[in-house]
């Protein structure tokens, strides 16, 4: 598994590294990676999703993992995790309170301009996993939650432990 972070873009790291020790001591081989925007991509959404989507490619190779991961993301994260699979293969996908649309990250100043909505096929196991308000709001307005290959899982409280849980049992539903 590959979660997913970025915490010069936004503040998911600390609850990934809980959630990473969690799932390897489950017995999951897991990496995590905090990306970082290079000071040259800053002005252009597509530039900066280029250079996570770069530096991610390039620490999954590096880690040498055997087969295609399953990617985790956390919020803004989670475009990054939708940038890279967009062109690259993986086993499943993990989306933690993801934003509903690209358009809502120029809304709150965390990309400088648009951003194509993504228009990949959730061929694969996809889990969006949000607070009912969120879940909400995403079946309403995200494209792939919208898709009846994606799990939407709705729980009262997104803390780590009630996450793992819920991961934990899609993986196994899923055969991972």
């Amino acid at each position: 598994m590959v979660l997913v972070s970025a915490t010069s873009w936004d503040d998911s790291s600390g609850r990934m590294t809980s959630l990473s020790a969690m799932l390897a001591e489950k017995g999951f081989t897991c990496v995590q990676t905090d990306l970082k925007i290079s000071d040259c991509s800053m002005n252009d959404a597509q530039a900066i999703m280029k250079s996570f989507e770069s530096e991610l490619s390039s620490m999954i190779r590096l880690a040498a993992i055997p087969f295609p991961p399953v990617i985790i993301a956390r919020g803004a994260a989670c475009v990054v995790a939708q940038t890279y699979i967009s062109s690259h293969p993986a086993s499943g996908m993990i989306l933690l309170s993801p934003p509903a649309s690209n358009a809502e990250l120029v809304e709150s100043c965390k990309l400088p301009t648009p951003l194509t909505e993504f228009n990949f096929e959730p061929n694969f196991p996809i889990a969006i996993i949000g607070s009912p308000a969120e879940v909400k709001h995403l079946r309403k307005n995200n494209r792939i939650c919208q898709s009846q290959n994606v799990d939407i899982i709705s729980v009262e409280d997104m803390d780590e432990s009630q996450i793992f849980f819920e991961i934990d049992l899609w993986l196994d539903k899923c055969g991972m």
